[in-house]
């Protein structure tokens, strides 16, 4: 419900009876703003179920397709068909806090929330270069991210944060809470501030900020194949769940 709710704020919501396809016209080329949720698909009607799912984002001007099943993985005999259409699977953990933060903070870095302590456009450099690293990157997709995330803090959905040292940018983090259940997200550091304690500095200060907001669990999504989990572990974090997304890239 939690991620719902975030995915779903700001956006049209069309459900269908092959998925939720949720969409932000604004940002067309933004994966996590125009998306499918929920996704059921069956062999005997698969493109039937993508067609019926890609067409209210094509008419947003979304050429992408992304496919969440809320924990679930697909079909073994899905699998397979869905890679000769195109697709690719990525494999994410759902993390989840239990007890004490087990590190300490790195000294001199310092969160400031946007607007009401760093402007948009600090968040937004700071975006745009640790976008740069992603083979889809090009600025205006950059600046879509940007803009869908500020449409979501704008209706209260998410607060978003620069990470600052020696007054220099150095990193972002995102933080939602949803009826008691807080998510973490985006969290990044810029290349140059990278093994200094940065990302475990903006983990350990938002866990604080959403439980002192009166958040009981706190969780975060990590990628099974990517390092970042590992200093979660580090941190108290454990892997509550592993499920599938399938993108399709634009074509």
């Amino acid at each position: 419900m939690a991620e719902d709710a975030l995915a779903e704020a700001g956006a049209e919501v069309l459900p269908t009876r092959f998925g939720r396809v949720i969409r932000q016209a604004a940002f067309p080329h933004v994966y996590d703003a125009n998306l499918v949720r929920r996704a059921r698909l069956r062999e005997d009607s698969l493109d039937e179920g993508l067609d019926a799912l890609q067409q209210p984002l094509r008419a947003v001007g979304a050429r992408h397709l992304q496919l969440t099943l809320d924990g679930a993985d697909v079909p073994e005999a899905l699998a397979p068909l869905l890679r000769r259409r195109g697709f690719v699977r990525d494999r994410l953990l759902a993390m989840t806090l239990d007890g004490p933060l087990l590190k300490p903070r790195a000294p001199g870095v310092i969160l400031k929330r946007v607007p009401h302590e760093a402007p948009w456009d600090a968040f937004a450099f700071a975006m745009d270069r640790m976008n740069r690293e992603e083979a889809w990157y090009a600025p205006s997709v950059s600046m879509e991210i940007v803009g869908s995330m500020r449409a979501k803090s704008e209706r209260g959905a998410l607060d978003v944060f620069v990470a600052e040292r020696d007054r220099r940018v150095v990193g972002t983090v995102g933080l939602a809470i949803h009826r008691g259940v807080a998510s973490i997200f985006s969290v990044g550091t810029l290349p140059e501030a990278r093994r200094r304690g940065v990302g475990r500095t903006l983990v350990i200060d938002t866990v604080e900020r959403a439980q002192a907001a009166g958040a009981d669990l706190v969780y975060l999504i990590a990628r099974a194949e990517d390092s970042p989990k590992d200093m979660y572990r580090k941190l108290g974090f454990h892997a509550e769940l592993g499920f599938d997304v399938w993108l399709r890239l634009p074509r």
